[in-house]
């Protein structure tokens, strides 16, 4: 059996149920604390407002109208370019001979000379040939689209006409074309070389001699 000076040396372990005194006891807490501390975190947090559908629609039917907006300027882009480049090549097509013929016409030219040359008897022959030579030529020019002017008798076009020289006449009204020196063409419709012409225009009337001296 343990004596008191036993007891007395074994230490004394307090029950673990038991508060220490020197501790201090944190006070319970209530149901309605915790309540309205979580009151307190919802109205510290910022809730965001939820859009109303009549917003909602109006935002949408926006970007709607700019998207097709957008859709249809490409679009048109598009076909503003696919147009042009059409256009580009068929004038391309059309008028890629230009230079060519141009150059060409220049034997034309040597064609006309050798016929309006004086020969002689012995030469009917050659003239006749070369006369065969020029409706060929034009009738291939023909089916190029290459046409000659008509200007001789007409009045003068500054669009297809070029004046080299003019005279003043009497009983026209306007300038004429009285003499051709060198024939002009279009190919296609568009002028390939102007016709180089001697125009006639109406004759300046003197004023009469007592006007002139009165004035």
């Amino acid at each position: 059996m343990a004596t008191d000076e036993d007891k007395e040396g074994i230490g004394y372990v307090p029950d673990e149920k038991e508060p220490d005194g020197d501790e201090v006891k944190a006070p319970e807490k209530r149901p309605h604390d915790d309540l309205a501390h979580r009151r307190r975190g919802v109205q510290k947090r910022h809730v965001p407002r939820t859009p109303e559908p009549e917003d909602i629609l109006k935002k949408t039917l926006t970007e709607r109208d700019e998207f097709k907006d957008k859709y249809l300027r490409g679009l048109a882009e598009i076909d503003n370019f696919r147009k042009r480049m059409k256009k580009e090549k068929e004038d391309h097509q059309r008028y890629v001979l230009t230079e060519f013929l141009v150059d060409l016409l220049q034997i034309y030219d040597n064609l006309e000379r050798a016929l309006k040359a004086k020969t002689g008897e012995q030469e009917k022959g050659i003239v006749s040939g070369v006369e065969m030579i020029r409706r060929q030529f034009l009738e291939l020019l023909k089916k190029y689209q290459v046409l000659e002017i008509d200007a001789l008798g007409k009045h003068f076009d500054p669009a297809f006409h070029e004046a080299l020289s003019k005279e003043e006449r009497e009983g026209i009204s306007k300038p004429v074309v009285i003499e051709v020196y060198q024939k002009g063409f279009t190919y296609n419709d568009k002028l390939l070389r102007p016709v180089l012409t001697k125009v006639a225009v109406p004759a300046v009337k003197n004023p009469p001699a007592e006007a002139a001296s009165s004035s």
